[in-house]
C-alpha cells in the first residue's frame, strides 16, 4: 500500500374494482397548460381509495426514456393492504410507486400471461406514496383506468403450511381473474428475519417460481439447474431462497416458462427460524449465515501500520481491529469466531496458522472473511507456468512476505460454503485468477495486479477497502432493500459505489500514476446470495446500526 501525499413488483392481486371515481381535474398543487385542446396536468394529482379515468398524451413530462408518465399522491398507512392496477388496453402500461425512507416498487406485467400492471402491498410506513402510471414501450400515449382498492390482509389462493407438500394443478382455467390463466397462486406467512426454501417441481412443464413479500419484494426463479436433494428431480425445476425482511405474508405465484400448457406440480417448503440476540448477549446462539442460514461467520484479520523494514503506513492495523469490532457491534461473530492480527503479531506463521486455525473449524454451510490492510509487493514467480506475468503477488507481514500461491493453497483447506478475500494492499488483484477458481470464492481487491493502492487519510482508514468494508459489514451495505439481510451483491455495489465516490482521492487530477479501481470477482456465487441475515432483537425488527468509531486518529 502506498501512503497518500497530500485523501417488483409485489404482488399484486385481484379482483373488483368497486368505489368512488376520483374527479379528474387538477388537485391542489398542481399546474393545468394547455396543449392543444387538451388540458395537461403537470405535478402530482391527489387521489383516495377507487377507480378513474385518465389518460398519457403527448404533452404529459416523460421519462429518460421516453415514457410519457402521470403522478399521484396518495396517503397509505399499514393497518391497510392495497392494490393498484391499470389494465392494458390502449397503452401496454407500467407502475411506479415511490414512498417514504426510500420505499420503491415497480411493475410492467403482472403475470406471463397479461400486460395488465398491477401493485400489490403493505406499506411499511404512515406516509403520503407517489404512484407514476407510464407505458413500458416509450412514446405510447392513450386512454387507461387506474383502480386504488383496499384488500383482505391473507393472500390469494391456498394457504400453505411451511414444511409441508403441496400438490397443485397448472391449467387454462384462471385461479384468479386478475392474474388469468397460466398462474396459480399459494401463499404462506413467515416471520421477519426467517430463511425459506421453496421448491417446485413439475414432470410435465418447465416450472417459474415467484414469491412477493409483504411491502413488494420479489424473489423469481426459473431454473435451479440441479437435481433436487436427492437427485431424482429435474435441473428446469424452481427454487427460491427467500430471507424474509419482515412479518408477514409471502405470495408464492408458479406459471410455466414459454406460455407451456401445464401440468401437476408440487410444491416443498423448509423453514429455518428467526435468528435473534436476546438483550445484553453478544452474538445469537443459533447459525444465521450463508445462502441457507445454516452458518456462522469466521474471521481472520489482520493489518500493519508499524513496519520495521518497509515504510510505515497510516491506519492498517486500525482497519483491522475495526473490521472485528464492527462485525461484532453487528452481533454477527464473538471474540473466539475472530482473529485478529496487528503490527508486530501479524507474523508469516500467525497469519497461516490463523487461516489452518479456520480451516480446523469451519463448516460447509460457514461464511468466512479474511482481510488484510498493508504492504503488498511482486516477486518472481518460480517454476510456476500459472503466472502469466512470472511474478508472484504477496501481501507483506512484518517479518517477511507471503505468495498468493501460500494464500490461495491455505484458503483450499477451509471447507467453507462461502470464502471472502479482502486484500487492501498494493497489486492485490494480482491474488484474484488464483483464488475465484472454486465454487464460493469471492474477492475484493484494492487495486489491479500492477497498481499501487493508496492509504485513506481523508478517510481516516488505512485502505478505502477497508472503509468501506467495515461500515459496509455494520449495515450500511444492507441497503437494496433495507432488510436486514445482507447479499453478497448489496456488499460488492455498496463498495463499488464507494471506490466511484471517492474516485478523486485516490486518483488525483492531473496525476500520471495508474488509476487505482476496486476488483471485485464473484465467481460461481450469485448476486443474490445470502451473507448472513442480521440477528434480531426479540421483537423482529430490523436491528438498527450501532454506534461505533469507526476512524483512525488523525494523522
Amino acid at each position: 500500500m502506498r501512503q497518500a501525499i497530500a485523501l417488483l413488483l409485489m404482488f399484486v392481486m385481484v379482483a373488483g374494482c368497486g368505489g368512488a371515481t376520483v374527479p379528474r381535474g387538477p388537485a391542489r398543487n398542481a399546474r393545468s397548460v394547455a396543449d392543444g385542446d387538451a388540458t395537461v396536468v403537470v405535478g402530482p394529482r391527489r387521489i383516495a381509495l377507487g377507480s378513474f379515468e385518465d389518460a398519457l398524451s403527448p404533452g404529459d413530462p416523460v421519462d429518460d426514456t421516453g415514457r410519457h408518465q402521470r403522478a399521484y399522491e396518495i396517503d397509505l398507512d399499514p393497518s391497510q393492504r392495497v392494490r393498484f392496477r391499470v389494465p392494458a388496453g390502449e397503452l401496454d402500461p407500467m407502475l411506479r410507486i415511490a414512498g417514504p425512507g426510500g420505499f420503491a416498487l415497480e411493475n410492467d406485467d403482472v403475470s406471463p400471461h397479461s400486460l395488465d400492471a398491477m401493485l400489490e402491498f403493505v406499506p411499511p410506513s404512515a406516509g403520503t406514496y407517489r404512484v407514476v402510471v407510464t407505458t413500458a414501450p416509450p412514446g405510447q400515449s392513450g386512454r387507461f383506468q387506474l383502480r386504488v382498492d383496499a384488500r383482505a390482509p391473507d393472500g390469494v389462493g391456498a394457504r400453505m403450511q411451511l414444511g409441508q407438500r403441496v400438490a397443485g394443478t397448472l391449467g387454462a382455467t384462471p385461479v384468479d381473474a386478475d392474474l388469468g390463466p397460466g398462474v396459480v397462486p399459494l401463499w404462506f406467512e413467515a416471520q421477519g428475519g426467517s430463511i425459506v426454501r421453496v421448491r417446485v417441481t413439475s414432470r410435465e412443464f418447465d416450472t417459474i417460481a415467484e414469491v412477493r413479500g409483504p411491502h413488494g419484494q420479489q424473489w423469481i426463479n426459473d431454473d435451479a439447474n440441479d437435481l433436487g436433494p436427492d437427485g431424482t428431480e429435474r435441473a428446469l425445476d424452481s427454487t427460491l431462497i427467500v430471507a424474509a425482511p419482515v412479518t408477514g405474508i409471502y405470495q408464492l405465484l408458479v406459471s410455466a416458462y414459454g406460455h407451456a400448457s401445464g401440468g401437476a406440480f408440487q410444491v416443498t417448503t423448509s423453514v429455518r427460524p428467526p435468528v435473534i440476540v436476546a438483550a445484553g448477549d453478544v452474538s445469537p446462539a443459533g447459525a444465521f449465515a450463508g445462502p441457507e442460514g445454516g452458518g456462522r461467520v469466521l474471521g481472520l484479520y489482520a493489518g500493519i501500520t508499524e513496519y520495521v523494514t518497509h515504510g510505515r503506513l497510516y491506519g492498517c492495523a486500525d482497519d483491522a481491529r475495526l473490521l472485528g469490532e464492527a462485525m461484532r457491534g453487528a452481533h454477527l461473530q464473538r471474540v473466539d469466531e475472530q482473529i485478529v492480527l496487528t503490527d508486530a503479531m501479524a507474523t508469516r506463521a500467525a497469519f497461516l496458522d490463523g487461516l489452518r486455525s479456520i480451516a480446523s473449524r469451519a463448516q460447509p454451510q460457514d461464511v468466512v472473511v479474511v482481510f488484510w490492510s498493508g504492504h503488498g509487493n511482486v516477486q518472481p514467480a518460480v517454476n510456476d507456468p500459472s503466472e502469466l506475468d512470472g511474478l508472484d503477488e504477496t501481501i507483506q507481514m512484518i517479518d517477511g512476505a507471503i505468495t498468493d500461491t501460500e494464500v490461495v493453497a491455505a484458503l483450499d483447506t477451509v471447507n467453507a460454503g462461502t470464502v471472502v478475500l479482502a486484500l487492501d494492499s498494493c497489486h492485490s488483484g494480482g491474488f484474484a485468477d488464483d483464488f475465484v477458481r472454486r465454487a464460493g470464492r469471492v474477492g475484493l481487491f484494492s487495486s489491479d495486479e500492477d497498481v499501487l493502492s493508496d492509504t485513506a487519510e481523508p478517510r481516516r482508514a488505512g485502505g478505502y477497502l477497508s472503509w468501506y468494508l467495515r461500515n459496509g459489514v455494520l449495515g450500511h451495505a444492507d441497503r437494496r432493500p433495507h432488510d436486514g439481510v445482507l447479499y453478497v451483491g448489496e456488499l460488492t455495489d455498496y463498495l463499488t459505489d464507494g471506490f466511484v465516490t471517492d474516485h478523486r482521492l485516490m486518483n488525483r487530477e492531473g496525476s500520471l500514476d495508474p488509476m487505482q479501481r476496486l476488483v471485485v470477482r464473484r465467481g460461481s456465487v450469485r448476486w443474490s446470495d445470502v451473507l448472513w441475515v442480521y440477528p434480531r432483537g426479540e421483537d423482529l425488527t430490523i436491528p438498527t446500526l450501532p454506534s461505533i468509531a469507526l476512524t483512525s486518529p488523525p494523522p
